[in-house]
Formats: structure tokens, C-alpha cells, sequence
């Protein structure tokens, strides 16, 4: 049978309409460690938005399901770092074109 390790994790909370979350707050939305979550900022997958001068990390809410979106890409479909980074990238310029064909449309439609 395997094994359920669980951990405790002190959330403070940046405030609750606040547009950004910290790194525990990323961390406890995603379900990932934050060295985890760390890692794929020196990879290039996620950036932070800001960062105070004792170096607390802040993120956009977006990032929690771009998480998502890696850790499935990692483990459900086998792709290395280096081509999530590159998928991300197509995926990103694909909505970017979908936004522009939508838009051209709409011009033609009026």
C-alpha cells in the first residue's frame, strides 16, 4: 500500500483581494513545494511579479493553474523542461493568434 506523507504549512495571507499571492500561498493553492515552484522560476516556466528587499517572492493568481499545467505536461505526458518551455511558448502564441482571428472577425462582422 503506499505510503500518504502530509506536511503543515503556514500560509500567511497577502490580503483578500489581493491580485498576487505569495510563495506559500502558491505553494498550498498548488499543491507543490515551493523548491519545487522555485525551480521552474530558474527554469524559465513561471516569473514572479515582484519581490520585496528581504526577497519574498510575489505571483499573479494565473500562475496557479500554469502550474497545473506544467506538473500535467511533467508527469502525465512525460515532457522534459525543456519542451514544456517550448510548448508553453506555442500555447501563448496560439491564444495570441485565436485573440487577433476574433478580433479580425468582429471587424468583419460589423
Amino acid at each position: 500500500m503506499a505510503e500518504t506523507t502530509y506536511f503543515l504549512l503556514k500560509v500567511d495571507s497577502t490580503g483578500e483581494n489581493s491580485p498576487y499571492c505569495t510563495l506559500a500561498e502558491v505553494a498550498y493553492s498548488s499543491g507543490l513545494h515551493p523548491e519545487l515552484i522555485e525551480r521552474f522560476i530558474r527554469l524559465g516556466l513561471i516569473e514572479f511579479v515582484d519581490r520585496t528587499s528581504d526577497g519574498e517572492m510575489f505571483f499573479d493568481t494565473g500562475v496557479i493553474p500554469l502550474l497545473r499545467r506544467i506538473v500535467r505536461l511533467r508527469n502525465e505526458l512525460g515532457v522534459n523542461y525543456a519542451g514544456i518551455g517550448v510548448i508553453l511558448e506555442l500555447m501563448s502564441q496560439v491564444e495570441i493568434l485565436e485573440a487577433r482571428i476574433e478580433e479580425l472577425q468582429a471587424r468583419l462582422g460589423s
